[in-house]
């Protein structure tokens, strides 16, 4: 990835944060905290998609929805501060990459307990 393209993303990411955090004000999505997890630009600028993380609050597909359907105003809030010819189109997705970590620690607690066990097991056998 060119060193312009990262640029790009670090600052469409930095830019939507503050226009999600300070500049929608929707009552819906009050109690919920939304993050930029990631944002990865298209080579040609036209198209970004954007990951976020919902935290409390509103369900995470009802603000996905919600902030989808405000992506045009978002769009229009970021033109001027990214002063690029064009702006790119904002396609907005969940970041499960959280939720997908908590089941692998999930599945390797589970293996690490019942091997545990199996030792266990193992030292009382020899004991007797």
């Amino acid at each position: 990835m060119s060193n312009r393209l990262e640029k790009v993303n670090s600052l469409v990411k930095k830019y939507l944060s503050e226009i999600i955090s300070n500049e929608l004000n929707d009552p819906r999505l009050e109690g919920s905290m939304i993050t930029i997890s990631s944002v990865n630009v298209s080579p040609d600028l036209k198209y970004a998609k954007v990951f976020i993380s919902v935290y409390g609050g509103t369900p995470q597909q009802q603000v996905l929805s919600l902030i989808k359907s405000a992506s045009g105003y978002i769009k229009k809030l970021l033109a001027p501060k990214l002063n690029l010819r064009s702006t790119p189109t904002l396609d907005f997705g969940l970041d499960t990459t959280c939720e997908y970590s908590q089941k692998i620690n999930d599945i390797i607690g589970k293996f690490s307990y019942s091997t545990q066990q199996d030792d266990e097991n193992a030292e009382n056998n020899t004991d007797n």
